[in-house]
């Protein structure tokens, strides 16, 4: 198909990125990412835009995040781009955003789920979609070569603060919602934003749409004392706590940019990120026959039982956000997601969103008048498994290609009825899977695999995993 194509012209793209992973540059703070760092991309994206546009810059709550903004900002005014900061902001408002303020590009300094020592920079278009990988190498290019077009005195840009945007993207998502059957409702809810960005946002658009809100873990944090930042189910302990104390509809868990939103039942069991994602699609796409979805490799096979019964087709798309935005932006596709709990709906912003699901998950539920748990049974459940197998960091950079190509060869070999290709390699047996994908950040290739039963999803693993070291020690 066309758009794999296009998917393998860009994962050869990420393979010579030299700064950029696949969706901006993380580091830990004052080591890897340094605010000389941020100061060169900064002068990159201003050399790149041109001078006399606007970026609009944004931030999570990190410790390192306001040194970053300072930096970026220097560097952006310095080479004649004028900024408009936004403060502690989620990505997807950001998103929101940049066409709003009719801007001309965006930076989110986050890092996401990562621990807080970390911190991220991603560089987003005018409308407020990611930039692209081949946008990547073009930074990268002005970057490394120190080609930066410093701006004159009389050329240097402003910097303005904008107030309460935060607003703006609430009343823009009340506006989408059908705010009648969602107040009737009378949901009650548990929100655990992670000590994050979304600590302004989500408490806020859920009590103007009339939710019973309590909150946890919703006062800015840049330690994350409460739970690391990513929203898995040994991190948010607490949450299915409360959602049970408190007899609450369901839980809400962001990660620290609050493009990454995890659910919780009315029985405090964790709804995974891909199972969301699907729900999401089922109540969008229920009465709009022959659309399309995009989703990353190693989303949950839900997604294709969800697009059976809404008459949707599936397209794969690599992990990262970036790609997924591009076949959706190619294809028409009307949703695209991942199974880290971030969903990218077409008619609103080209970001992963984290609070809008939140409303959206209500009004399915009050639509179909089932609780989420009886919402999330509709669909089969699959057991799941991921591992990692590491290796010596020189030889793994000097292998890890060669080593993809034989374990495709390797793979090959079994009896599966599918097969795809366009990051690592995922083969079907029915809805059952296995993927094996090289890590772009760290020395070691991840296995993941997704079966009817833990005992298959185990054996299909193991397989994964011995496929890897045995491809590695052959490869000299």
């Amino acid at each position: 198909m066309e758009y794999e194509m296009k998917m393998g012209e860009y994962i050869k793209i990420r393979e010579k990125k030299r700064l950029f992973g696949t969706f901006g540059y993380r580091g830990i703070a004052n080591k890897d990412l340094s605010p000389g760092v941020a100061l060169d991309l900064g002068a990159a994206l201003a050399t790149y835009l041109g001078k006399g546009k606007t970026v609009v810059v944004a931030q999570d709550t990190r410790t390192s995040s306001e040194m970053f903004v300072h930096a970026l900002t220097a560097g952006l005014i310095s080479h004649g781009c004028s900024v408009k900061t936004v403060g502690i902001t989620p990505t997807p408002t950001l998103s929101f955003t940049i066409p709003y303020l009719k801007a001309d590009a965006g930076i989110m300094i986050s890092a996401s789920h990562n621990p807080p020592e970390w911190n991220g920079i991603k560089l987003w278009n005018a409308d407020g979609s990611a930039f692209s990988p081949e946008q990547d190498l073009v930074i990268e290019d002005i970057y490394f070569g120190k080609k930066f077009l410093p701006a004159s005195w009389e050329e240097i840009g402003n910097v303005e603060q904008i107030e309460k945007i935060s607003d703006r993207y609430i009343e823009a998502i009340i506006s989408r919602t059908n705010q009648e059957i969602v107040r009737q409702a009378g949901f009650k809810v548990v929100l655990d934003c992670c000590g994050g960005a979304a600590c302004y946002v989500t408490p806020n658009l859920c009590e103007k749409l009339g939710f019973d809100v309590v909150s946890f873990n919703c006062t800015p944090d840049g330690f994350f004392k409460e739970r690391p930042a990513e929203p898995r189910p040994e991190n948010i302990g607490k949450l299915k706590e409360l959602v049970k104390m408190h007899n609450a509809d369901f839980g809400v868990a962001h990660d620290t940019d609050a493009d990454r939103t995890v659910f919780v039942d009315e029985r405090g069991n964790f709804i995974s990120g891909d199972r969301t994602f699907a729900l999401t699609c089922y109540y969008l796409l229920r009465d709009n026959p022959g659309s399309k979805i995009v989703a990353n490799v190693v989303t949950s096979s839900v997604i294709l039982d969800v697009a059976e019964k809404v008459k949707a087709e599936v397209l794969w798309s690599p992990i990262g956000e970036p790609y997924i935005t591009e076949i959706m932006k190619d294809t028409g596709a009307e949703v695209g997601g991942e199974e880290n709990g971030g969903t990218i709906i077409r008619d609103w912003v080209w970001a992963r969103e984290g609070p809008y699901l939140v409303p959206l998950i209500a009004e399915l539920m009050a639509n179909t008048g089932k609780t989420l748990s009886e919402l999330s049974k509709e669909f089969p459940e699959y057991a799941q498994l991921k591992i990692n197998v590491y290796f010596p960091k020189a030889e793994y950079d000097k292998k890890k290609f060669e080593v993809l190509k034989l374990i495709e060869k390797k793979v090959s070999e079994y009896n599966y009825d599918k097969i795809v290709t366009i990051d690592g390699v995922k083969i079907f047996f029915g809805k059952e899977w296995l993927a094996i994908r090289p890590s772009g950040t760290e020395p070691l290739f991840r296995v993941f695999t997704e079966a009817e039963t833990e005992e298959r999803a185990k054996e299909l693993n193991d397989k994964g995993v011995d496929i890897v070291k045995a491809s590695f020690e052959e490869v000299g």
